[in-house]
């Protein structure tokens, strides 16, 4: 039988120390960790809606906007009304934020490989496969969920 107590138990362990590793790699550019998943977001995908941005992300609407508002004071980002639909606002990036995707990428690529330096490619990819079936099972929950 599974022991689920310290399967859970691990997660959350990992999830905070990653979350502290990434912190302390992340400082000299003066973001934080959900700071760097909206750069990425938007590294890939610039303008998207801030509603989008927030699903893509798990965020609510309050904290992904206290995220937004936070980077923009750093001119990391800029939001504009939508043209389509002026109630909708449209999230993009500045040239501070692209001048940084450089050095950030190769941040995360080294802090990767520094976590995960005895742990086998395959061994990975098996645990992705893992992770990813409890998030569905999760998110399937969520969605399940009666109001």
């Amino acid at each position: 039988m599974p022991t689920y107590r310290i399967i859970n138990d691990l997660i959350g362990k990992i999830h905070r120390a990653m979350r502290n590793f990434f912190e302390s790699q992340m400082k000299k550019y003066n973001i934080t960790p959900p700071q760097f998943e909206v750069l990425l977001t938007l590294w890939n995908e610039d303008g998207l809606f801030l509603t989008e941005l927030g699903r893509r992300l798990s965020r609510d609407g309050p904290t992904i906007t206290g995220i937004i508002d936070r980077m923009e004071k750093k001119n990391l980002l800029k939001r504009k009304r939508s043209k389509r639909d002026r109630r909708v606002i449209e999230v993009y990036l500045t040239q501070n934020a692209l001048k940084m995707k450089e050095n950030l990428m190769k941040m995360q690529k080294k802090a990767s490989r520094e976590i995960t330096r005895n742990v086998s490619d395959n061994d990975i990819k098996h645990l992705e496969n893992l992770l990813s079936m409890i998030l569905t099972n999760i998110e399937d929950k969520l969605l399940t969920k009666a109001p």
